[in-house]
């Protein structure tokens, strides 16, 4: 938190986020379109870029740039990337504090858990992850589906809300990817590695999905049997058919097995951060180049190298887990961080985390004619450590002060967030519910108090329905791809090596033979 509170005070004018009229306006005359043309961001700046750059060499298919714009007749730097400066620098020197600190910490001992040897935290904290990313992919529908009834006109709000959890939604779950991927790669460790995340993979991309397309969508059946029998193999239908955060996770262990657990871990990780701030700038504009999968990899690589240096059991036993009501109040105090603070300090877009620095609407929206010289999309790369920086501290305070340590009824939900992280878009949860509310014929309900309480009332729906796809009777169904056994046949067996017994005491040397230090 001292990082956003130092860029407060660096901040010194810079302009509060920008209503969606004022932007559409301003696009409208940079790009001499009229406002009522400008009803999708993205239509205006391809709209633009298409004309602007018709001349340049550097363009793909659809008339974008290869590059990152900007404007050739001014110069210097502008204050959101001296802003995004001073929060790199700050978090910077907070991180080094900190990894002094966790050097000091005493090695881990033992587990959290008293019968199983999983962390309950860490499945408290997997669960608690799957519902927000079910919960943030509503939001999407919301605002496409509810905002002509009971959620009238209030895209404003879905999208601000979206917004706050997106500071912790991708971050966590990365962080945790990154804790699980600690330690050495054993024999049995890349047996599991392959057996229980590789082969899945592969196995959602080419069977899971078309089967879903067919039971669950209006997809012929024949037609996704047919899509089973002849794959597109090319890496690039891989790469985008697969669910980002299934092929940036095959990813990052593989480099850990292959990389990174070979070096000291502060190493890997200024590395690993190093990686994602250059890879930022693969493929310009051009979201064919650097989409899918291998922008997602790198755009949240820094949240999986936090994981994968972090301290985690220490720090579990050093922070003592506070009551209920001081969890309470840091939870409240990470939603106003999220919900407010972090918009007023940075109002303008930071660099969105599945892709490149121009994915995404807040990619487009940064970079519109004029938005940036030369110097800042040099300097481009510290937006997104500065974003790092900012979105860190919630997530730690998520972990350890708010999040339960102990098991709960829910806390087995954890162990099997893959089955809900694949299946809750497969199955189409949310477009059901939303035609069967178009079929009830909701209300047109205006006010934010209201609106604010029914987007609380989606919050059990989305718990059922992690509750579903992580049930043993899902599970059942679906085990022989997502978690499958019958992979363990192409391994060979080897017995495990039994320890040897520990002496209560330790024997005397023999006579005439030097005494150990």
């Amino acid at each position: 938190f001292l990082v956003v509170a130092v860029a407060a005070g660096a901040k010194q004018g810079v302009c509060l986020l920008q209503s969606p009229a004022f932007l559409h306006r301003e696009i409208a005359h940079k790009t001499a379109l009229t406002p009522g043309d400008t009803a999708s961001v993205a239509h205006a700046w391809v709209a633009f870029q298409g004309a602007a750059n018709a001349t340049r060499r550097e363009v793909d298919r659809l008339g974008l740039p290869m590059e990152m714009p900007f404007d050739s007749k001014k110069a210097g730097i502008s204050t959101e990337t001296a802003l995004c400066g001073v929060t790199a620098v700050v978090g910077v020197v907070v991180a080094a504090v900190a990894w002094c600190e966790w050097g000091k910490l005493p090695k881990h001992q033992g587990t959290l858990s008293r019968d199983s040897g999983r962390l309950y935290l860490l499945d408290n904290v997997k669960w608690f992850a799957q519902l927000l990313v079910i919960y943030g992919h509503l939001l999407g529908m919301l605002n496409i589906w509810d905002t002509t009834t009971w959620l009238y006109e209030d895209q404003d709000f879905i999208v601000a809300v979206k917004d706050a959890l997106e500071v912790v939604l991708n971050p966590l779950f990365c962080v945790i990817s990154g804790v699980l991927s600690q330690g050495a790669p054993t024999e049995g460790r890349l047996k599991r590695f392959v057996q229980f995340l590789v082969i899945p993979t592969i196995m959602v991309v080419y069977v899971v999905r078309p089967l879903c397309s067919g039971i669950f969508r209006d997809r012929p059946m024949d037609k996704a049997i047919q899509k089973m029998l002849s794959p597109d193999i090319t890496p690039t239908y891989f790469s985008t058919d697969c669910p980002w955060y299934l092929f940036a996770l095959v990813l990052w262990r593989a480099s850990v097995y292959l990389f990174w657990s070979q070096m000291r871990t502060e190493v890997a990780f200024v590395i690993m951060i190093g990686a994602s701030c250059a890879a930022g700038y693969v493929g310009g504009v051009n979201a064919d180049q650097w989409g899918g999968g291998w922008g997602a990899t790198f755009g949240y690589l820094p949240y999986f190298a936090a994981g994968y240096v972090m301290p985690f059991g220490a720090l579990a036993e050093r922070i003592q887990k506070p009551g209920v009501w001081v969890s309470v109040g840091v939870a409240a105090g990470v939603w106003i961080y999220a919900f407010y603070v972090v918009p007023a300090v940075f109002g303008f877009s930071l660099p969105d985390g599945h892709g490149n620095y121009v994915c995404c609407d807040s990619g487009r929206e940064m970079v519109l004619p004029g938005n940036l010289t030369s110097l800042d999309v040099s300097f481009y790369w510290i937006r997104r450590l500065a974003q790092f920086m900012v979105n860190m501290p919630a997530v730690v305070a998520v972990i350890f002060l708010v999040l339960p340590r102990d098991e709960t009824p829910i806390t087995y939900m954890g162990a099997h967030t893959l089955y809900s992280y694949i299946f809750h878009m497969l199955v189409g949860f949310h477009s059901q519910r939303a035609l069967l509310l178009q079929w009830l014929g909701m209300p047109v309900i205006q006010g934010r108090i209201w609106h604010v309480l029914i987007l609380l009332l989606h919050v059990p729906y989305c718990l059922a329905v992690l509750a579903i796809l992580t049930s043993s009777y899902w599970r059942a169904i679906w085990s022989w791809a997502i978690s499958p056994q019958w992979p363990a046949v192409l391994f060979p067996h080897r017995a495990e090596p039994k320890a040897a017994p520990v002496a209560d005491k330790v024997a005397d040397p023999p006579a005439g033979a030097p005494q150990q230090p």
